[in-house]
Formats: structure tokens, C-alpha cells, sequence
């Protein structure tokens, strides 16, 4: 393969830019959400105008300065040096917006002697801070300058090092319409059942801290995996009710076995909007995980509308086969069948060997 071919993505392009404000702006309202949720301060307006002051301060100080410092002249002027000096300045802009933007636009006066919403200030500076900081330096480094990034895929050694490279690009997307959807379920249950909200937003964070992780390892154990997978389903039951049932079924002697990260999810993914959403009364998703000789098997299963509906030739079952491919070659296999009388049955075997 020739390595060099690869299309690089150019630094600050629109699109680029666009998505770090809108992690910056998703981030910034669950922290709103967190402190009005567990009590801190309960006025979520002004939490909300606060956060959003500081994490989008930030996030625009960063990106200017990284239009005015070229990224690919790292050696003489670090990139640590531009996040560190974009994330104080942007405190410092955020906590004098804040305030006027509750004045003047909603006639709240911020008062400086309340000790309880000095606390509020203080989580909002220490999380929009972090948050910023992930958010961008995760886009920023991953993206340092054309010459950098054509040097780095031309060590990668074969086909299994650059899609394992592409999938950890891939492991930071949260789909847009999940994160939406999520976060209005949030807002409605705040006054109507904040017990449900609080949980579900938890369960979001913890969805959120594993799929955004630019660090995630080359593989990672099966029980880690269904943590996730059980936040993913956690969320989705919340949100359609009694029209999802779901069931995770491994053995404690399978949980410690290896396991390419991100490798299910996709497959839990297709059983919910293809099979179990669409569908007026909803259906149950059952995850097994069995052992067959020198084989580790993992099911999912739906009673959703079937073929009908799933997309087998989406980007996601496609990278879960090609992936399977490569690692493992020809001792692992991942197939689709019909699950009767109605729904899909996704199966994936692989060897219980150390990847």
C-alpha cells in the first residue's frame, strides 16, 4: 500500500472548526446540566450561560491562536505553550462575559459574596477548562500540519496498523443525533423525574468519557466493553421506555478476554435504529457471549423489523468485518442471519488468544 497516497485532512478547515464548537457547546450544557442536577447551584440558566461563557472563550482563543501561530512550526513554539495560554485567557474572557450576559440580556446579577455560586464559577473554570482542553487539543494533535501527519502514516508497517490508526480517529465521533436526542430526554426529566435525569446523564458521561477517548488502547478486556455497551443501552431505555428490553448475558470466566475496543459497538448500534426504534412496539436486544472450544462467540440479537430495515452495508458493519479480517485473518469471522420470527441476529468468533 502506498502509504503516502492517504488523503490528510488540512488543518482549520470549516467543517473542522464547526465540530470543536459543537463539542465545546454539547460539554459545556452537560456541565450545566451536572451542577443544577446534583444540587450546586439550581438556577440552570445562569449555569448554562456560565459554562457556555468560559468553554466557547476557550475554544475561539485556541483557534485564533492557532491561525496565528502556523501548528506545523511546533519545535519553535509548542503546541502545550498555545493550549496552555488558550485556556487561561479564556477563563479570564469567560468570567467577565458570563456576567455580563446575565445582566444585560436576562437581568441576572451575579453576586460575588455567594459562596454557594462562587462554587458554581469554580467547577465551570476547572471542567470548561479540561473539557476545552480535550476537545481541541484531540482535533489539534491529530492534525498538526500536512508533513506531519504524511510522516506518520509513512511508518505505519501494513494494512492492519493504518486501520487500526483510522479506527482511533473514528473512536472520538459521537453521532450527533444520539447526542441531541440524549440531551433533550435530559431537559425533560429534570423537573418531571430528575431521579432518571440524574441517571441518565450519568450514564451519558460515562458513554461520553469512553467514546472521546483519543487514548483508547489496542485492545481492551470484553467486560470494558459491555460497560460501555450497558451506558449506550442504559440511555436508549430511558429514552423509548417499554419499547426496549434488554439483556447482557457473559459468564464471569469470559470477562477478562481480550478484545479489539469499539468492536460491538456498532453491532448494538444497528439493533437499536434499525431494528428496535423504528418500530411501534419497540423489541428486546439480548447479548450473549459463549465459548466454543478455542473460540470466544459473541451474539446480538433483536426482535426488531429484520432485514428490512438493518443496515448491513453501513460504514459501521463494514469496519467491524474488515477489522476482524485483519486482525485475526482467516480465524475469525462475523456474519448476519435472520433471527426468527423477526428481527437480526449479529454473531462475531474469535479466537481466545492475546491480540
Amino acid at each position: 500500500m502506498d502509504f503516502s497516497a492517504i488523503p490528510i485532512k488540512k488543518p482549520f478547515d470549516a467543517r473542522h472548526i464547526l465540530l470543536d464548537y459543537f463539542y465545546t457547546i454539547i460539554i459545556s450544557a452537560l456541565i450545566a446540566l451536572f451542577i443544577t442536577i446534583v444540587g450546586i447551584s439550581k438556577p440552570f440558566l445562569p449555569n448554562l450561560v456560565m459554562s457556555l461563557s468560559f468553554g466557547v472563550s476557550i475554544c475561539t482563543l485556541i483557534i485564533l491562536l492557532f491561525r496565528l501561530f502556523n501548528p506545523q512550526q511546533v519545535k519553535t513554539l509548542p503546541i502545550v505553550l498555545i493550549m496552555a495560554t488558550g485556556v487561561v485567557g479564556g477563563m479570564i474572557i469567560g468570567s467577565q462575559a458570563g456576567p455580563f450576559i446575565l445582566l444585560h440580556f436576562f437581568s441576572i446579577v451575579i453576586d460575588a459574596r455567594d459562596g454557594q455560586y462562587l462554587k458554581t464559577i469554580v467547577m465551570a473554570l476547572v471542567f470548561g477548562g479540561t473539557v476545552s482542553y480535550f476537545f481541541y487539543s484531540r482535533a489539534q494533535l491529530k492534525s498538526v500540519g500536512e508533513a506531519a501527519e504524511k510522516e506518520r502514516f509513512n511508518r505505519l508497517a501494513s494494512e492492519k496498523a493504518v486501520l487500526e490508526y483510522s479506527l482511533k480517529l473514528l473512536q472520538a465521533q459521537i453521532e450527533p443525533h444520539f447526542l441531541f436526542n440524549t440531551l433533550s430526554n435530559i431537559l425533560s426529566l429534570i423537573d418531571t423525574e430528575p431521579t432518571k435525569g440524574k441517571s441518565m446523564l450519568i450514564d451519558l458521561i460515562r458513554y461520553l468519557r469512553t467514546s472521546l477517548s483519543r487514548t483508547l488502547p489496542d485492545a481492551t478486556t470484553l467486560d470494558q466493553e459491555m460497560e460501555t455497551i450497558k451506558a449506550y443501552l442504559n440511555i436508549q431505555k430511558i429514552r423509548l421506555g417499554d419499547r426496549l428490553i434488554f439483556t447482557i448475558d457473559v459468564p464471569d470466566t469470559l470477562t477478562q478476554y481480550p478484545l479489539p475496543p469499539m468492536l460491538l459497538q456498532p453491532l448494538v448500534e444497528n439493533a437499536v435504529k434499525h431494528g428496535i426504534e423504528p418500530g411501534i412496539e419497540g423489541g428486546e436486544i439480548r447479548i450473549i457471549a459463549s465459548e466454543e472450544s478455542k473460540y470466544l462467540r459473541i451474539e446480538v440479537v433483536d426482535t426488531g423489523l429484520g432485514f428490512s430495515s438493518f443496515n448491513a452495508s453501513g460504514v459501521g458493519i463494514a469496519n467491524v468485518k474488515e477489522r476482524i479480517k485483519l486482525i485475526y485473518n482467516e480465524k475469525g469471522r462475523f456474519f448476519l442471519e435472520e433471527n426468527k420470527p423477526h428481527g437480526v441476529k449479529a454473531v462475531i468468533e474469535v479466537p481466545k488468544v492475546d491480540l
